[in-house]
């Protein structure tokens, strides 16, 4: 078991960047305790006030009296009414979490244009889930691919019902062209990737046109034989062209492009053998060329040959597993948290007292970069998320992998 869950669940001085609270994992016999969100305070200064001098003014008319229109007070909108179905579970104020679907082990999930949610499951299985009636929990779960080793990533290629399916060493092109939820053409895109420890990850279409996809390290730290392991690559999906975009990451899991400025961001997990303590796992900002550290440098330009290299724009405990990602772009939940951030923080084997859940990752420009404001959203008992993404109903989608549920969070009902 721990050997299959070291493909993406392997994991100094403090940055400077926020981190999120470390709190014991929740059990049975170790009740989850309540997270405290941790916010981003912004210091301020209260202005003086100049008092009036004790010298009366010399009138020079009668004031006329006058009545003056106050203005009618803006009232904060209502917190809407919420259901949280698991016991011990904790979100914001207003937000409902729900269980979508029962579903083994996900690995990966993406939405098509008729709102279907397509899910990679660790046993090889591409399912399709629908929720036609709009009620928040999935009406039907068609198999639409099998025999896959390692399925980790699954997206679409816009416009078009072609299905990219990330699994050990190669990509497969999916796709259904008959409309029975089940693929009809099955064709190796991408066979000779390098695989050991990690592999490939999950895949995002850039604006670009082009296949973005994380491939993981052969080993916890080495020198790789192969350049593209520990790598951000992306793949002309028409001509076959492929090119490494960044390197020096263990394990970047999921990549997400910010709905704004079109950047992409990735996560990334950490060494295991520096001890409990270090590294911290990451978001990172990617840039073409980037080197990322690994694995010689960590954590803000720790360890050794760090000249050169990229700090990530925010961090996490170390060896909690940073994965799934996505940004938020929907119109449900409040303004506040628009174009913000979604981790999924799996946790780790390695030791007790690790916290898991989703984070909430506040992005500020700075200068040609990114400063991170990190802080918890959800937590949930014995939670181990792997993968998520924002629906197109607004909702966020989150994968439980060690409980085969797939969860859904949404501000009010």
């Amino acid at each position: 078991m721990i050997g299959l869950l070291l493909l993406f669940a392997c994991g100094g001085g403090a940055p400077e960047v926020t981190q999120i609270a470390n709190t014991a994992v929740p059990s049975t016999t170790n009740p989850a305790p309540t997270p405290t969100l941790q916010n981003a305070v912004e210091n301020t200064t209260v202005p003086a006030i100049e008092l009036p001098s004790n010298s009366s003014p010399t009138p020079t008319a009668t004031a006329t009296a006058t009545a003056t229109v106050q203005p009618t007070p803006t009232m904060p909108p209502p917190t809407p009414v919420a259901t949280v179905e698991l016991a011990g579970a904790t979100v914001p104020p207003g937000f409902s979490f729900i269980k979508f679907a029962d579903l083994y082990r996900p690995t990966g999930l993406t939405f098509d244009d008729a709102g279907r949610l397509f899910v990679t499951s660790f046993d090889g299985t591409v399912h399709v889930l629908h929720d036609a009636d709009g009620d928040g929990r999935t009406d039907s779960d068609t198999v639409f691919a099998t025999g896959f080793s390692t399925a980790l990533g699954i997206t679409l290629r816009p416009g078009t019902n072609d299905v990219y399916v990330s699994s050990t060493g190669q990509i497969t092109l999916l796709r259904d062209e008959n409309g029975d939820n089940q693929a009809d053409v099955r064709e190796i895109f991408v066979s000779d990737l390098p695989t050991g420890l990690h592999q490939n990850d999950n895949l995002k279409f850039g604006g670009d046109g082009w296949l973005y996809m994380g491939v993981g390290s052969t080993c916890d730290a080495c020198i790789e034989a192969d350049e593209r392991s520990g790598t951000i690559m992306r793949f002309n999906v028409d001509t076959g062209e492929s090119e490494i975009i960044a390197s020096g990451m263990r394990n970047p899991y999921d990549l997400a492009f910010h709905p704004v400025t079109g950047d992409l961001f990735a996560t990334d997990n950490g060494r295991d053998d520096l001890g409990l303590g270090s590294p911290f796992e990451e978001l990172n900002h990617i840039v073409t060329g980037g080197d990322y550290g690994w694995p010689d440098c960590w954590n803000e330009r720790e360890g050794s040959n760090c000249a050169g290299t990229e700090t990530a724009v925010a961090f996490f405990e170390p060896h909690s597993s940073a994965n799934g990602l996505d940004f938020y772009t929907g119109s449900q939940f409040p303004a506040e948290y628009q174009n913000n951030a979604f981790v999924a923080i799996f946790g780790t084997f390695l030791t007790d007292g690790v916290a898991t859940g989703v984070a909430r990752v506040q992005l500020t420009p700075d200068g040609d970069s990114y400063q991170g404001t990190v802080s918890w959203f959800a937590q949930w008992p014995d939670g181990r998320p792997l993968p998520l993404i924002m629906g197109p109903d607004g909702a966020l989608y989150v994968g439980d992998y060690i409980n085969s549920v797939i969860y859904r969070i949404s501000y009010g009902n």
